[in-house]
């Protein structure tokens, strides 16, 4: 009797138990629900009738953040031709001076050869006219060999290269990377009236690298659609340049253009592009995309219209502002 009213008494404390518990879970779930809503902060983009968007930047949100616009100035640059560049491999140059040094080598030993065994046939000596006329045909085919190695350094680096005296220094400063050869190909559709003395080279996210000194025309590209084509040395921040690479000539023509320079400060990259906010009135803001295919010494000439102020300062924050809308936060 005893045992079971122990084993009830143990039953009732365990559905007591669990009562509990799911009273305490259901409790918690309760006030998980009723959780304030987390504030979001409403957003300052509105679309403007032609869908695009307009930042709207209160006067004092704009002293806080820094804001500041200026209206851009008239502008004149000159007009530079894009063209894409290749840093040459100087291993194969190398490669092929060797294979002329041996060739001269084996021309200079075939010579040798010859001469002699022509000396004994003349003075009657132990040398038979066959012998002569075979050592007369292999230094006659080293002459060939010899001649084949000078065609092919000018075939594959032009004569802006083979004629140098100095080819073994040359190649040399090449596998050092104290010097760099670039090979600058033109458009099908740009065409320069004379060789460039210089141009500039930049890397593929335009940032600038140095200066190259143009050698001459190169040699004929297997392209369809290359045009013009240069070869043009870099004797100065030339280590970085690791042959294989892809870089962008920009070669002055001589002529200029006139437009509306957009201070540097006022253009940021996103997405491939550059961009400026345009402040259209005392609190709305409008991104453009600027071309960035002209250059200028203070920022980057643009054509068109942009006759009102632009954003010099606190260009992130609007970016940062317009694009936080497009951020999917997750649970």
């Amino acid at each position: 009797m005893k045992k079971t009213l122990v084993l009830v008494v143990l039953i009732l404390a365990a559905i007591a138990g669990l009562i509990v518990a799911y009273l305490e879970m259901r409790t918690e779930r309760d006030l998980e629900a009723t959780v304030e809503a987390p504030v979001v902060a409403p957003s300052r983009v509105e679309r403007g009738s032609d869908g695009s968007a307009v930042m709207r930047v209160d006067a004092e949100t704009q002293k806080r953040v820094g804001l500041q616009a200026v209206l851009p100035v008239a502008g004149t640059v000159v007009i530079e031709l894009t063209a894409v560049a290749r840093v040459l491999d100087g291993a194969s140059l190398s490669a092929t001076l060797n294979e002329m040094r041996l060739a001269q080598i084996a021309l200079d030993a075939a010579r040798t050869d010859y001469e002699r065994k022509k000396k004994l046939l003349d003075n009657g000596q132990n040398a038979s006219a066959s012998a002569v006329e075979q050592a007369e045909a292999l230094a006659k085919q080293k002459q060939l060999t010899l001649e084949a190695a000078r065609d092919h350094i000018a075939a594959t680096w032009g004569q802006a290269i083979a004629p140098r005296d100095d080819l073994s220094v040359f190649a040399r400063s090449l596998l050092q990377r104290e010097a760099a050869l670039v090979r600058v190909e033109l458009l099908p559709t740009d065409k320069l009236a004379a060789v460039p003395q210089t141009l500039r080279l930049f890397r593929q996210s335009s940032e600038p690298i140095a200066a190259a000194q143009v050698l001459g025309p190169a040699s004929a590209t297997d392209s369809t659609v290359a045009g013009q084509s240069f070869l043009c040395l870099v004797t100065t921040n030339a280590a970085p340049l690791v042959p294989g690479s892809m870089l962008l000539a920009r070669i002055e023509t001589g002529a200029s253009q006139q437009g509306i320079v957009l201070p540097r400060s006022a253009v940021v990259r996103h997405a491939g592009f550059g961009w400026s906010y345009v402040q259209t009135t005392a609190d709305s803001f409008v991104r453009r995309v600027v071309p960035l295919d002209r250059p200028h010494p203070d920022g980057w000439l643009v054509t068109g219209e942009w006759n009102q102020p632009v954003v010099i300062s606190g260009v992130q924050s609007l970016l940062f502002e317009e694009l936080k809308g497009t951020i999917q936060m997750k649970d």
